[in-house]
């Protein structure tokens, strides 16, 4: 069992920005990170990320950055004066583009950490293998791991179930980022790769990365509560 336990982020991929300002207010004070996706930069922009900063929240700018390098640094740049923790991009644009960016990262954001996407968690080895990519998951999850890491990438996003793959042979100052969490007896959505709270604990994750068990729930507050309850009170201790 880990010491440590991980923080909640709640992925706020909502319809609306109404939608949006109302799960904030219901969470409070008990949520500290928000992850907003390309769903919610597309249409709310940056001034939403300022006024989910300048509520108290952390923010965790999830658009996957992907394409050449300069390209990608070149974003980099216009998103550096925006209040964000972390930000993703994907592993798989390769060491030149990995490291660049984390030189961006290094001289213009030294307040945010970069995270690599290795395998998204709606892929299996099925999806894998339709764009040519003919290992498991887990293989390639390994690979795009560790490459991020040799390019100075500060953490990984990655699927609960490579957590304990991970862990034991990523520096220990790598964070592990996990979505893919799924409390008992909600629904799996189009998660192929799945945890519950606890597990993911267990397994060492970082930060959890929770939407619709938080986001459908009746009580948005309670399902958090309940959540982080999981986490510092585990049903083995």
């Amino acid at each position: 069992m880990s010491g440590m336990i991980p923080s909640v982020i709640l992925a706020l991929d909502v319809e609306d920005k109404n939608r949006a300002r109302s799960v904030l207010q219901a969470t409070g004070d008990r949520l500290e990170w928000v992850k907003i996706g390309l769903q919610t930069y597309l249409r709310d922009g940056p001034d939403f990320v300022r006024e989910v900063a300048d509520s108290g929240k952390k923010v965790f700018l999830d658009l996957k950055l992907h394409d050449i390098p300069n390209t990608m640094c070149k974003a980099m740049e216009s998103l550096a004066s925006l209040p964000i923790g972390m930000l993703t991009l994907h592993a798989c644009a390769g060491p030149q583009a990995l490291n660049k960016c984390t030189e961006v990262a290094n001289e213009l954001m030294p307040d945010t950490l970069l995270l690599a996407v290795t395998v998204l968690t709606s892929m299996d080895e099925e999806a894998l293998s339709a764009i040519g990519v003919n290992v498991s998951p887990q293989d390639q999850v390994d690979r795009l791991a560790n490459l991020a890491t040799e390019s100075g990438i500060g953490g990984i996003v990655c699927s609960p179930l490579e957590l304990t793959r991970l862990r034991p042979v990523l520096p220990k100052n790598v964070k592990l980022v996990t979505p893919g969490i799924r409390p008992t007896g909600t629904a799996a959505g189009d998660q192929k790769r799945i945890m519950t709270p606890a597990d993911a604990r267990a397994a060492g994750a970082d930060y959890l990365v929770v939407g619709r068990p938080i986001l459908a729930h009746e009580d948005p507050l309670a399902a958090l509560e309940a959540i982080q309850t999981e986490l510092s009170h585990p049903p083995n201790d």
